[in-house]
């Protein structure tokens, strides 16, 4: 069973109440960050862009690539060898898509 699920579920209660309206946001900036992505010559795969979840291939190495993103201060998970997902939330706002399209771009392929 289960530890404090009512804690887990007050929480997923109040997104409901709250932010459902705003998840539109976070869908737009995802596709803005796809269209971004799309633009990297190492690219080699992108999953279509349909919630607030990118996943996309690269040539080089994914860790390696998400460390270099580290270093411009953004978090990125690689999934695989190649593969990597970036994720768009509550705190990603339009600041953080410019700062983090300007990342993309300044990181070599």
């Amino acid at each position: 069973g289960m530890r404090q699920a009512g804690i887990l579920a007050a929480a997923g209660l109040y997104a409901l109440d709250h932010h459902v309206e705003r998840l539109k946001d976070d869908h737009a900036r995802a596709r803005a960050l796809g269209e971004a992505l799309q633009q990297r010559p190492d690219l080699t795969e992108m999953m279509p862009v349909e919630t607030n979840i990118v996943i996309f291939s690269i040539l080089q190495n994914a860790s390696a690539f998400c460390m270099k993103l580290k270093e411009h201060g953004i978090l990125a998970m690689a999934i695989g060898p190649h593969q990597i997902r970036m994720v768009t939330h509550l705190d990603f706002n339009d600041e953080e898509l410019a700062r983090t399209t300007q990342a993309l771009q300044r990181i070599p392929a």
